[in-house]
């Protein structure tokens, strides 16, 4: 019976260590996506601002007219 309980409370350790290093796993790679979206977007959008053709001043005032 003491067998059979040690047996089955490694298991569930084992099993619930295996179910967290999967969920951090999966968080971490989940997070890297989402950066890498971000990221993506920005550089997108900040090309496109500064390949803007009606030469007006951005928001940023790094290129453009100056007044």
């Amino acid at each position: 019976m003491t067998e059979q309980i040690i047996e089955h409370i490694n298991y569930q350790k084992g099993y619930d260590q295996g179910y967290s290093d999967a969920q951090e796993y999966l968080s971490k790679k989940f997070e890297k996506i989402l950066s890498k979206n971000a990221n993506q977007s920005y550089e997108k959008g900040f090309r496109e601002g500064a390949n803007q053709k009606d030469n007006k001043p951005c928001v940023c005032g790094f290129w453009g007219d100056k007044k």
